[in-house]
Protein backbone atom coordinates (compact mmCIF):
# COMPACT_ATOMS: atom_id res chain seq x y z
CA UNK A 1 0.00 0.00 0.00
CA UNK A 2 2.27 2.22 0.92
CA UNK A 3 4.53 1.71 -2.20
CA UNK A 4 1.46 1.94 -3.93
CA UNK A 5 0.75 5.59 -2.79
CA UNK A 6 4.86 6.97 -3.23
CA UNK A 7 3.94 5.86 -6.84
CA UNK A 8 1.04 7.65 -7.41
CA UNK A 9 2.62 10.97 -6.01
CA UNK A 10 6.07 10.42 -8.13
CA UNK A 11 3.45 10.16 -10.78
CA UNK A 12 1.35 12.51 -9.75
CA UNK A 13 3.85 15.59 -10.93
CA UNK A 14 4.04 14.84 -14.90
CA UNK A 15 0.54 14.29 -15.13
CA UNK A 16 -0.43 17.85 -13.54
CA UNK A 17 2.50 19.34 -15.97
CA UNK A 18 1.23 17.55 -18.80
CA UNK A 19 -2.82 19.23 -18.11
CA UNK A 20 -1.11 22.56 -18.34
CA UNK A 21 1.09 21.98 -21.40
CA UNK A 22 -2.34 20.62 -23.04
CA UNK A 23 -4.07 23.67 -22.16
CA UNK A 24 -1.88 26.11 -23.38
CA UNK A 25 -1.38 24.66 -26.65
CA UNK A 26 -5.26 24.59 -26.89
CA UNK A 27 -5.53 27.88 -25.70
CA UNK A 28 -2.60 29.10 -27.57
CA UNK A 29 -3.82 27.26 -31.09
CA UNK A 30 -7.82 28.54 -30.54
CA UNK A 31 -6.46 31.85 -30.36
CA UNK A 32 -4.41 31.51 -33.35
CA UNK A 33 -7.65 30.37 -34.98
CA UNK A 34 -10.22 33.24 -33.73
CA UNK A 35 -7.71 36.40 -34.58
CA UNK A 36 -6.91 34.72 -38.09
CA UNK A 37 -3.58 33.98 -37.41
CA UNK A 38 -4.69 30.41 -39.15
CA UNK A 39 -6.89 30.80 -41.64
CA UNK A 40 -9.70 28.86 -42.59
CA UNK A 41 -9.09 25.38 -44.51
CA UNK A 42 -4.93 26.63 -43.96
CA UNK A 43 -2.86 23.25 -42.53
CA UNK A 44 -2.24 23.02 -39.69
CA UNK A 45 1.49 21.97 -38.58
CA UNK A 46 2.13 20.22 -35.88
CA UNK A 47 5.94 20.62 -35.87
CA UNK A 48 5.54 24.22 -36.34
CA UNK A 49 3.26 24.71 -33.17
CA UNK A 50 5.60 21.92 -30.95
CA UNK A 51 8.60 24.68 -32.39
CA UNK A 52 6.70 27.46 -31.66
CA UNK A 53 5.25 26.66 -28.33
CA UNK A 54 8.45 24.89 -27.38
CA UNK A 55 6.20 21.70 -26.08
CA UNK A 56 6.06 18.05 -27.26
CA UNK A 57 3.70 16.25 -29.99
CA UNK A 58 1.44 14.99 -27.18
CA UNK A 59 -0.29 18.25 -25.64
CA UNK A 60 -0.52 19.58 -29.24
CA UNK A 61 -2.58 16.22 -30.43
CA UNK A 62 -4.38 16.58 -27.10
CA UNK A 63 -5.39 19.82 -27.61
CA UNK A 64 -6.05 19.22 -31.51
CA UNK A 65 -8.77 16.34 -30.76
CA UNK A 66 -10.25 19.50 -28.10
CA UNK A 67 -10.65 22.24 -31.23
CA UNK A 68 -11.78 19.26 -33.42
CA UNK A 69 -14.80 18.46 -30.70
CA UNK A 70 -15.29 22.16 -30.32
CA UNK A 71 -15.55 22.98 -34.58
CA UNK A 72 -12.49 24.88 -35.00
CA UNK A 73 -10.53 22.56 -36.80
CA UNK A 74 -10.85 18.93 -38.91
CA UNK A 75 -8.81 16.25 -38.35
CA UNK A 76 -8.12 13.71 -41.10
CA UNK A 77 -6.95 10.51 -39.93
CA UNK A 78 -3.45 9.91 -41.15
CA UNK A 79 -3.72 13.09 -43.57
CA UNK A 80 -3.69 15.96 -40.92
CA UNK A 81 -5.83 18.98 -40.10
CA UNK A 82 -6.85 21.90 -41.17
CA UNK A 83 -8.88 25.15 -39.48
CA UNK A 84 -12.62 24.83 -40.52
CA UNK A 85 -14.45 27.62 -42.48
CA UNK A 86 -16.55 30.28 -41.38
CA UNK A 87 -19.72 29.56 -43.12
CA UNK A 88 -23.45 30.62 -43.14
CA UNK A 89 -24.74 27.44 -41.64
CA UNK A 90 -21.81 28.46 -38.80
CA UNK A 91 -23.43 31.83 -38.18
CA UNK A 92 -27.20 30.42 -38.37
CA UNK A 93 -25.85 27.78 -35.75
CA UNK A 94 -24.12 30.04 -33.43
CA UNK A 95 -26.65 32.90 -32.90
CA UNK A 96 -29.17 30.35 -32.26
CA UNK A 97 -27.09 28.93 -29.89
CA UNK A 98 -26.77 32.50 -28.41
CA UNK A 99 -30.75 33.08 -28.70
CA UNK A 100 -31.34 29.94 -27.00
CA UNK A 101 -29.18 30.28 -24.12
CA UNK A 102 -27.91 34.19 -23.56
CA UNK A 103 -30.72 35.70 -22.29
CA UNK A 104 -31.02 33.68 -19.45
CA UNK A 105 -27.65 33.51 -18.86
CA UNK A 106 -27.55 37.41 -18.72
CA UNK A 107 -30.49 37.38 -16.52
CA UNK A 108 -28.27 34.64 -13.72
CA UNK A 109 -25.14 36.88 -14.07
CA UNK A 110 -26.93 40.33 -12.97
CA UNK A 111 -27.07 39.64 -9.27
CA UNK A 112 -23.37 38.51 -9.37
CA UNK A 113 -21.47 41.31 -11.62
CA UNK A 114 -20.46 44.26 -10.05
CA UNK A 115 -22.23 47.42 -10.29
CA UNK A 116 -19.21 49.64 -10.69
CA UNK A 117 -17.90 47.11 -13.26
CA UNK A 118 -20.79 47.68 -15.14
CA UNK A 119 -20.86 51.28 -14.85
CA UNK A 120 -17.21 51.76 -15.77
CA UNK A 121 -17.75 49.46 -18.71
CA UNK A 122 -20.78 51.86 -20.01
CA UNK A 123 -18.53 54.52 -20.07
CA UNK A 124 -15.87 52.57 -22.22
CA UNK A 125 -18.52 52.32 -24.63
CA UNK A 126 -20.21 56.06 -24.53
CA UNK A 127 -17.03 57.59 -24.18
CA UNK A 128 -13.76 55.81 -26.04
CA UNK A 129 -10.85 58.01 -26.63
CA UNK A 130 -10.73 60.79 -28.80
CA UNK A 131 -7.35 60.12 -30.47
CA UNK A 132 -8.54 56.90 -32.31
CA UNK A 133 -9.80 56.41 -35.51
CA UNK A 134 -10.55 52.83 -37.91
CA UNK A 135 -9.30 49.72 -37.00
CA UNK A 136 -7.54 50.91 -34.03
CA UNK A 137 -11.84 52.09 -33.13
CA UNK A 138 -13.07 48.57 -33.97
CA UNK A 139 -10.62 46.80 -32.38
CA UNK A 140 -11.21 48.72 -29.10
CA UNK A 141 -15.00 48.19 -29.73
CA UNK A 142 -14.46 44.63 -30.22
CA UNK A 143 -12.24 44.30 -26.75
CA UNK A 144 -14.71 45.83 -24.38
CA UNK A 145 -17.68 43.86 -26.37
CA UNK A 146 -15.41 40.94 -25.51
CA UNK A 147 -14.80 41.52 -22.16
CA UNK A 148 -18.77 42.35 -21.37
CA UNK A 149 -19.55 38.82 -22.93
CA UNK A 150 -17.22 37.01 -20.77
CA UNK A 151 -17.78 38.68 -17.43
CA UNK A 152 -21.33 37.90 -18.02
CA UNK A 153 -20.88 34.38 -19.16
CA UNK A 154 -18.78 33.78 -16.22
CA UNK A 155 -20.67 35.17 -13.87
CA UNK A 156 -23.70 33.14 -14.57
CA UNK A 157 -23.23 30.77 -12.15
CA UNK A 158 -24.30 27.88 -14.10
CA UNK A 159 -20.88 26.10 -15.68
CA UNK A 160 -22.28 24.00 -18.03
CA UNK A 161 -23.93 27.17 -19.89
CA UNK A 162 -20.78 29.11 -19.13
CA UNK A 163 -18.79 26.50 -20.93
CA UNK A 164 -20.74 26.11 -24.34
CA UNK A 165 -21.12 30.00 -24.17
CA UNK A 166 -17.53 30.50 -24.12
CA UNK A 167 -17.21 28.42 -27.17
CA UNK A 168 -19.68 29.62 -28.74
CA UNK A 169 -18.51 33.30 -28.24
CA UNK A 170 -15.43 31.76 -29.44
CA UNK A 171 -16.95 30.65 -32.12
CA UNK A 172 -18.68 34.55 -32.66
CA UNK A 173 -15.08 36.49 -32.52
CA UNK A 174 -14.33 34.14 -35.19
CA UNK A 175 -17.27 35.12 -37.50
CA UNK A 176 -17.08 38.94 -36.62
CA UNK A 177 -13.35 39.12 -37.37
CA UNK A 178 -13.89 37.85 -40.81
CA UNK A 179 -17.38 40.05 -41.67
CA UNK A 180 -16.49 43.26 -39.75
CA UNK A 181 -14.46 46.53 -41.04
CA UNK A 182 -13.82 49.85 -40.23
CA UNK A 183 -15.25 50.49 -43.68
CA UNK A 184 -19.25 48.82 -42.57
CA UNK A 185 -18.84 48.85 -38.76
CA UNK A 186 -22.04 51.02 -37.35
CA UNK A 187 -20.48 51.86 -33.93
CA UNK A 188 -23.71 54.12 -32.95
CA UNK A 189 -25.84 50.80 -32.89
CA UNK A 190 -23.41 48.70 -31.36
CA UNK A 191 -23.03 51.02 -28.38
CA UNK A 192 -26.54 51.93 -28.05
CA UNK A 193 -27.65 48.03 -28.15
CA UNK A 194 -24.32 47.17 -25.45
CA UNK A 195 -25.32 50.03 -23.55
CA UNK A 196 -28.90 48.79 -23.34
CA UNK A 197 -28.35 46.00 -21.96
CA UNK A 198 -25.58 47.10 -19.32
CA UNK A 199 -28.48 49.45 -18.14
CA UNK A 200 -31.07 46.71 -18.25
CA UNK A 201 -28.47 44.83 -15.96
CA UNK A 202 -28.42 47.73 -13.68
CA UNK A 203 -32.09 48.09 -13.19
CA UNK A 204 -32.59 43.88 -12.69
CA UNK A 205 -35.44 43.86 -14.42
CA UNK A 206 -35.46 39.86 -16.00
CA UNK A 207 -37.78 41.15 -18.88
CA UNK A 208 -35.20 44.18 -19.83
CA UNK A 209 -32.64 42.05 -19.87
CA UNK A 210 -33.84 39.58 -22.14
CA UNK A 211 -35.13 41.93 -24.64
CA UNK A 212 -31.71 43.88 -24.70
CA UNK A 213 -29.94 41.13 -25.24
CA UNK A 214 -32.50 39.08 -27.52
CA UNK A 215 -32.20 42.71 -29.65
CA UNK A 216 -28.59 42.88 -29.70
CA UNK A 217 -28.21 39.05 -30.92
CA UNK A 218 -30.87 39.15 -33.78
CA UNK A 219 -29.02 42.53 -34.86
CA UNK A 220 -25.96 40.94 -34.66
CA UNK A 221 -26.34 37.98 -36.35
CA UNK A 222 -28.56 40.38 -39.60
CA UNK A 223 -24.88 42.22 -40.07
CA UNK A 224 -22.69 39.11 -39.94
CA UNK A 225 -25.02 37.50 -42.78
CA UNK A 226 -25.24 41.04 -45.17
CA UNK A 227 -21.70 41.18 -45.16
CA UNK A 228 -20.24 37.64 -44.78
Amino acid sequence: MRGNFIAMIIYKGPVLMNIGKTEYAYNEIKRKICEGELSPLQDIVEEGLQRELRISRTPIREALQRLHKEGFVYIYPRKGTIVTEVTRDLIYDIFLARQLNEPFCTVLAGSIISREWLKEKRRAFKEPPADISGDNLRQYYIKHDRELHTRIIESCGNRFVANLLSIVHDHNHRIRMKTSNPANENYDHSVEEHTAIIDALLTGKEKEIEAAVLGHIQNSRDISLKYY
